[in-house]
């Protein structure tokens, strides 16, 4: 499977809300990176992440860019907490090893 396709299933399983199915698409160290945030590593820890903070999370990816390693990933994201939606965009870059997820480093704005 090409870094492309794991890229399209990771993230189909995230907007799905299937993070069991997510975390199989990456690295046992995996490190994902939230830029002027909190940064996790390895499989546990990212999966406490996301099974927290992704309910009541929408994301569109409007287009992402694929390099080697690399994918970059170019959308828009909406929070919905208490009843409030808050807008904002988002900037993914996405390294993979061995054809795996090694790395995320996530911009929001």
């Amino acid at each position: 499977m090409s870094n492309q396709d794991i890229f399209i299933k990771a993230n189909k399983a995230l907007a799905e809300g299937n993070y069991d199915e997510f975390i199989t698409y990456c690295t046992e160290d995996i490190k994902w990176e939230n830029v002027g945030e909190i940064t996790f590593h390895g499989k546990v820890e990212i999966l406490k992440y996301i099974s927290s903070t992704y309910d009541g999370l929408v994301f569109t990816t409007k287009n992402y860019i694929k390099e080697k390693d690399f994918i970059v990933e170019l959308g828009q994201i909406v929070f919905e907490k208490n009843g409030e939606s808050k807008n904002s965009s988002f900037c993914d870059i996405w390294n993979f090893k061995d054809g795996l997820i090694h790395q995320v480093t996530s911009f929001v704005i």
